[in-house]
């Protein structure tokens, strides 16, 4: 009675081997499958443990094959089948081959057998055709049992459980890049209260408040999205497994950073800070180029955003347009303005601000370690300079002004509203 094999019993490599076998025994309408049949199925894999053996041990592999297939191709080893119920069974030379192969694989103590098992139990119970080649190639089978491993093979039990856990790593990087839907409700709640603004001709103070207040959330996880982006593109994967990628602001939410020195800021003079955070690995970072651009992905997020909310100031010159809706229209010149004010802090060479970022990879050692100290001490020196220094403060309100005019944003309708966003004064 001919024993049943099971795929557990035997190396990924050595399943492929058998397989190929199979098919070209099906090829030339054999009978029964037979250990020629398998011997040409080991020698057609490339990345095997016996294919690497033999080719150590100085046989020509590719020789060999050319050798088999023009003799299964010219039918002289061919049986011919009676009928299709009889095709696919195992020839019991065969039978006696695999088991030989667990045998071999059981004697040192691995639970299933490799393509080197298979080889040295085809050549170790060989029919006539192979007993032929065998002393053709002067093929020795305690030299193929003794020589170093060259390909370690994996079971086909392990290699099911790493591809489960490869779909389960593709669908946990896919949920991890999936838009949050605190996301998606902060953008609909900005859309739906902008619509409001625009519809109505004396709206509730509240609401501008309101709807800058979630752009302004809006555009930070767009800011803090494009330094994760460009991390992940960079070779830091970490970003993904800490949600960076969702967009979700509550993943780049720091106490201070993110909620109260912004609001200071916004509060004391209209200024917006960037206040998220993303930790990101800048040593998987593959290059100083790749470093600088994550740095500056941050502040080019944006600008982007403050282009998208400006296209109506730059295709519409008609001032009146903008006078007929001027509580929305202000508070689209304030979020601009905040997306600028961001832009222009960001972009200073100050320990903690993303200009630095953009410097650090290319600064040598000995000026790291010399503003070692102001790591720690970055915003207190950005309020000093804001507060205190006139020629700073100048220059900055300067750009700001500037970089509005270009994209033909009102200065009354920022004016505005600011007034309207603090409406409790």
């Amino acid at each position: 009675m001919q024993q049943t094999f099971l795929p557990e019993q035997f190396s990924v490599q050595a399943v492929l081997a058998i397989q190929q076998a199979n098919a070209i025994a099906a090829r030339t309408r054999a009978i029964l499958l037979s250990p020629p049949h398998l011997l040409y199925g080991l020698l057609a894999q490339k990345e095997t443990d016996a294919v690497g053996v033999l080719t150590a041990l100085g046989h020509d592999t590719e020789k060999m094959l050319r050798k088999l297939k023009e003799q299964f191709e010219s039918r002289q080893m061919v049986r011919w089948q009676g009928g299709d119920k009889e095709q696919g069974r195992l020839d019991p030379a065969l039978d006696r081959v695999l088991n030989g192969a667990l045998e071999e694989a059981r004697s040192v103590g691995v639970p299933f057998a490799s393509t080197r098992d298979l080889l040295v139990s085809v050549l170790s119970y060989p029919t006539a055709e192979i007993a032929e080649w065998q002393r053709t190639w002067s093929v020795d089978v305690e030299s193929i049992r003794q020589a170093p491993v060259s390909v370690y093979e994996q079971s086909v039990t392990d290699a099911a459980e790493q591809y489960e856990q490869a779909v389960e790593r593709a669908r946990e990087a896919r949920r991890s890049q999936r838009v949050s839907p605190v996301f998606l409700g902060l953008s609909a709640a900005m859309i739906g209260i902008g619509a409001y603004l625009y519809q109505v001709t004396d709206p509730m103070p509240i609401a501008i408040f309101a709807f800058v207040t979630i752009g302004w959330v809006v555009s930070l996880a767009l800011h803090e999205f494009g330094h994760a982006l460009m991390a992940y593109i960079g070779g830091d994967y970490t970003v993904a497994e800490r949600g960076y990628l969702t967009l979700n602001p509550l993943k780049y939410t720091h106490p201070v950073l993110s909620i109260v020195m912004p609001v200071i800021f916004l509060l004391l003079g209209g200024i917006g800070l960037p206040g998220g955070a993303v930790y990101v690995h800048m040593g998987a970072i593959r290059s100083r180029w790749m470093q600088s651009v994550v740095s500056a992905a941050g502040p080019a997020a944006n600008g982007l955003f403050a282009l998208v909310l400006a296209l109506p100031f730059l295709l519409i010159s008609d001032v009146g347009f903008f006078a007929e809706k001027p509580y929305f229209w202000a508070a689209i010149a304030l979020l601009i303005f905040l997306q600028i004010t961001a832009i222009a802090f960001n972009l200073l060479p100050m320990p903690g601000l993303d200009g630095f970022g953009i410097l650090a990879p290319w600064l040598p050692m000995s000026v790291h370690r010399m503003l070692a100290p102001l790591y720690s001490f970055g915003y207190l020196l950005l309020i000093f300079l804001f507060w205190y220094v006139d020629a700073f403060r100048s220059v900055f309100w300067t750009f700001v002004w500037l970089a509005l005019l270009e994209l033909r944003v009102i200065p009354e309708l920022v004016e505005i509203g600011f007034s309207l966003y603090r409406f409790w004064t």
